[in-house]
C-alpha cells in the first residue's frame, strides 16, 4: 500500500516536512488547484501523485494545449528518474476531465 498526503498550506514547503514524508514514504501530492493553494513539486518517495483540479478555475476549467504539454514533460522527466507517475483529473464540473486525461495520454505516448 502507498500513501500520498495533498496539502494545501503554504507551511508545507518546508523541507523538514518534506524529510519526515519521505522517512515515513508518503509522497506528497503535486496539485494544481487553479492558484488557490499551493502547489509543491516535491517527489518524496519513487510514487509521484499528481492532481489537476482545473487551471484557472477550481473543479471546472480545462487545461490548454501548452499547459497538458508542460505535465507531459514534467511527467517524462518523473519517469526518468525512475519514480512511478500517476495522474487524476478532478476538473470534472463541466465534463472536462476525460477529454484532458485523454490529451496527456496521447503527449505521454511519444
Amino acid at each position: 500500500m502507498r500513501h500520498a498526503l495533498e496539502p494545501r498550506h503554504a507551511s508545507w514547503a518546508d523541507p523538514e516536512a518534506h524529510a519526515l514524508l519521505a522517512e515515513h514514504d508518503v509522497a506528497m501530492v503535486v496539485s494544481d488547484l487553479a492558484g488557490r493553494y499551493p502547489m509543491f513539486e516535491v517527489a518524496t518517495t519513487d510514487l509521484v501523485y499528481v492532481r489537476l483540479h482545473g487551471h484557472t478555475r477550481l473543479y471546472r476549467s480545462g487545461y490548454e494545449p501548452a499547459s497538458l504539454e508542460a505535465w507531459a514533460q514534467r511527467c517524462h522527466r518523473w519517469r526518468a528518474e525512475g519514480r512511478d507517475v500517476l495522474v487524476y483529473f478532478d476538473n470534472s464540473a463541466e465534463g472536462r476531465a476525460p477529454h484532458d486525461a485523454l490529451a496527456l495520454m496521447r503527449r505521454l505516448e511519444t
